[in-house]
């Protein structure tokens, strides 16, 4: 409204100027009757807008995790990114244009404030705010603070996730150490990147060179299950809960390693889904898939990411002594099995030799020979990790007709071990590639009683094979995830990780 005046004011006393026979009323006008026409309403003041946004963020507190990156930005004095004593910057439109999609994504654009936005900056562009219970400098503090708040929200949420795994995970479930001690059981090493202050300081400098769309583009993962996720959330007539499981799962697509930052492993890796109990390695535009069993509910298989080293054929296997437990007096059983005791101090016994109390003090293992009847089947894939779980071949392959294939005490058992073996190799060698076979399928003798002999050519034997370069590996936990024909496909909650993370999006999510 001053505005208006000042102008009319001028424009009365060029218009005086030029027609003689008009007496100008204003040619007495002054400065000092200028400065009468100012209005405090309207008067920006910087440090107002700083004691104000300090007054918000303490009101409002922590609800985000980022918000307190958005509270120290303000709190340092560092300049105001979405607005000036011009009034309101055009990136602010950029990022309310991009937030007012952002339940495509997932996001409850309520928690990003964006109808609060959309008013300041219409009230600010308006000078609408004589008749309102804050001036200017609350208005534009506001605003500032909120376009902040929800910038740093969005895009770290689209980069990160909003649930760090591990800290989730590994809090589920308590087990007694003793009468007074209770501990978790750790259930995830993913080990994902999070947000830190070179995110947000990156953040802000793609605000200030007006690249802020160009940014959050940037930071959607590019997999191909994320944009089928993404496409699936759109449809029309998807229910409430078939979105929240959505999103569960867009979710964990947002969850990157650090062990695999600036690495390409969309060119060849391995991944393991437990609710489908399948493995996919994909190679390129090639996909060699197959059944898979896991661990069971009292025994889960971890999520994790690493690399696969290396391959054992006719691994031995030391039997854990939750398991060893049960039948270490049944002689007849191990000799059955191919098994027998070692011992720290005198090496290699037969089954007679064992002893429960030593077998519990870890001075005694319960060992299974190389063979047909093994446990871990004829091949073992390894990879470093802190639970002791491999891929492996299994003795029994009638597990995979069964549809619910939690079976094991963790480690994963793969349907077609040969091929994988073969996938593995960085480029084909017959050679190598016969001595796997005949090492797989040759009739080794059983450890029975450590003479028996049979003919085998050992020229043609194969023992460990390096995996070079590694091949990386993913073990993930997707309910909604391919089938054979690479659509997508609802799961079983197997371990119920769905229900966890559920009630961890649920405030957060629309």
């Amino acid at each position: 409204m001053s505005k208006v005046i000042f102008f009319i004011l001028l424009i009365s006393i060029i218009f005086s100027s030029c027609h003689e026979r008009i007496e100008n009323m204003n040619k007495d006008l002054d400065l000092d009757d200028f400065s009468k026409l100012r209005n405090d309403v309207y008067a920006i003041d910087f440090n107002k807008i700083y004691d104000n946004i300090d007054h918000i963020a303490k009101s409002e507190g922590v609800i985000f995790s980022t918000d307190s990156h958005t509270s120290k930005y303000y709190a340092e004095k560092k300049p105001f990114i979405w607005i000036s004593r011009l009034g309101v910057c055009n990136r602010a439109d950029t990022l309310l244009h991009t937030m007012l999609n952002a339940d495509a994504y997932g996001f409850d654009t309520e928690r990003l404030k964006v109808r609060q936005i959309d008013r300041d900056i219409r009230l600010i562009r308006s000078l609408d705010v004589l008749d309102k219970s804050c001036d200017i400098n609350m208005i534009m503090a506001r605003l500032e603070y909120n376009l902040t708040k929800a910038y740093f929200r969005y895009s770290s949420t689209l980069r990160f996730g909003l649930v760090n795994p591990d800290h989730l995970y590994n809090t589920l479930e308590e087990y007694e150490v003793d009468s007074v001690t209770t501990k978790c059981r750790q259930l995830s090493d993913l080990r994902v990147e999070r947000p830190n202050s070179f995110f947000y300081t990156e953040a802000v400098t793609k605000a200030f060179n007006d690249s802020v769309n160009e940014f959050i583009s940037s930071l959607h993962p590019q997999t191909e299950l994320y944009k089928k996720l993404i496409a699936h959330l759109a449809k029309k007539n998807i229910s409430s809960r078939e979105r929240i499981k959505t999103i569960c799962n867009i979710e964990r697509c947002r969850w990157r390693s650090k062990m695999m930052s600036g690495k390409d492993v969309s060119k060849k890796y391995v991944e393991v889904n437990i609710p489908s109990f399948s493995l996919r390695a994909i190679k390129e535009d090639e996909i060699l898939s197959m059944r898979i069993g896991c661990g069971t509910t009292k025994t889960k298989t971890p999520l994790l990411t690493s690399f696969i080293t290396r391959m054992d054929v006719n691994p031995q296997w030391f039997v854990p002594k939750s398991i060893s437990k049960g039948f270490a007096h049944n002689y007849g059983y191990m000799h059955r099995m191919g098994m027998f005791v070692y011992d720290k101090v005198e090496g290699k016994l037969p089954p007679e030799r064992v002893s429960y109390s030593k077998l519990m003090s870890g001075e005694q293992y319960i060992v299974q020979a190389g063979g047909p009847l093994n446990s871990l089947g004829r091949i073992i894939f390894r990879f470093n990790n802190n639970f002791s779980v491999f891929l492996h071949d299994t003795s029994a392959p009638w597990i995979f007709q069964r549809k619910k294939r939690d079976i094991s005490h963790g480690c994963v058992r793969v349907e077609k071990p040969y091929e994988l073996a073969l996938f593995m190799f960085d480029k084909d060698n017959k050679e190598l590639e016969e001595r796997l076979k005949y090492s797989m399928t040759v009739n080794l003798a059983n450890d029975k009683d450590s003479v028996k002999k049979s003919k085998i050519d050992k020229n043609k034997l194969v023992n460990s094979i390096n995996v070079k370069p590694e091949v990386p590996l993913f073990i993930t936990y997707y309910t909604i995830y391919f089938d054979n024909d690479n659509q997508l496909v609802e799961y079983q909650d197997v371990y119920d990780f769905d229900e966890a993370l559920i009630k961890k999006l649920m405030p957060f999510v629309k």
